[in-house]
């Protein structure tokens, strides 16, 4: 794997997340198109990608809220393996979120505050604890703590 760059996308470990406006620019043509190939109907609507680039999966994902919240829902998602195989995960009950949405996009992107939504990663941050990194990313914990600078 060589080193990918890319003016938008939140890398996380091997992954990056990505809107669908800006797919094309992170995941490779080949790639991309074979993904939504094995898919197919099924992932109408999506709002996100998320682009493995140890092992060439494509995951589809939903989102109810992208644009019009600070932490979107995590909706379902639909997984495309390098062989073409596809498994699909609803959403969750207590639903996942998604911090730092401006990574995302690009700074001209029409859905959002780009400046709010990057001012309020820096916001949160300072109060929430190491212990509770691995928490903040569900909605009811989020939810519970988040008073603490709103």
């Amino acid at each position: 794997m060589g080193t990918l760059m890319c003016e938008v996308g939140k890398k996380v470990g091997s992954c990056i997340y990505i809107h669908r406006l800006y797919e094309d620019e992170v995941v490779p043509e080949s790639i991309l198109e074979q993904a939504k190939e094995s898919a197919g109907e099924v992932i109408d609507g999506y709002i996100a990608v998320r682009y493995d680039m140890r092992t060439n999966a494509v995951c589809f994902q939903f989102s109810p809220d992208f644009d019009t919240a600070d932490e979107p829902i995590v909706g379902d998602c639909v997984l495309v393996k390098k062989d073409g195989s596809v498994k699909i995960t609803k959403q969750k009950n207590n639903p996942q979120i998604w911090h730092h949405k401006w990574m995302w996009v690009k700074e001209d992107y029409p859905g959002f505050d780009y400046e709010a939504s990057k001012k309020r990663s820096w916001l949160w941050q300072p109060h929430v604890s190491n212990e509770e990194r691995n928490k903040i990313g569900y909605k009811d914990y989020w939810d519970s703590i988040k008073h603490r600078w709103e």
